[in-house]
């Protein structure tokens, strides 16, 4: 299974995040760091990260989150992505985006309290779409 790895930190210990790391994963190896141009690309994800409230003091990597696709039909689009919210192995909570009929468009979108506010609401599920849309951009799945 193919996954990206998002750990966010604050290791100017202001109380905001200030350092950002994604990773490639595969069956729980890490295939590379991104680079420059990955950077550029998931510049979106990142910030929809942050939204999230989900860092580490320091240089801690244990709350991170990982998103990954999943194909059952086997045709080579996603028809389910799921975010999984680590604090360190265990998952703290979920989310996931379900296309049920396979037309590329996400008919169903399950979150908890993504962005730590005390509310599972509207925005966010607009969060959890926000990272489904521009992880799907990479094209790591």
């Amino acid at each position: 299974m193919r996954y990206l790895k998002v750990i966010a930190q604050d290791q100017s210990a202001n109380g905001q995040p200030d350092t950002l790391h994604l990773r490639f994963y595969e069956d729980e190896q890490l295939q590379r760091e991104a680079t420059q141009t990955d950077l550029h690309r998931l510049k979106r994800l990142g910030t929809a990260y942050l939204k999230c409230a989900w860092y580490n003091a320091g240089d801690e990597e244990a709350r991170h989150l990982r998103i990954f696709s999943q194909n059952p039909s086997a045709d080579g689009t996603p028809e389910t992505v799921r975010l999984h919210f680590h604090d360190g192995a265990q998952i703290a909570y979920k989310a996931a985006v379900h296309d049920l009929d396979n037309d590329g468009a996400y008919e169903v979108v399950l979150s908890s309290d993504v962005d730590n506010d005390g509310r599972a609401d509207r925005t966010d599920r607009s969060r959890v779409s926000a990272l489904v849309r521009e992880f799907l951009k990479v094209g790591w799945w």
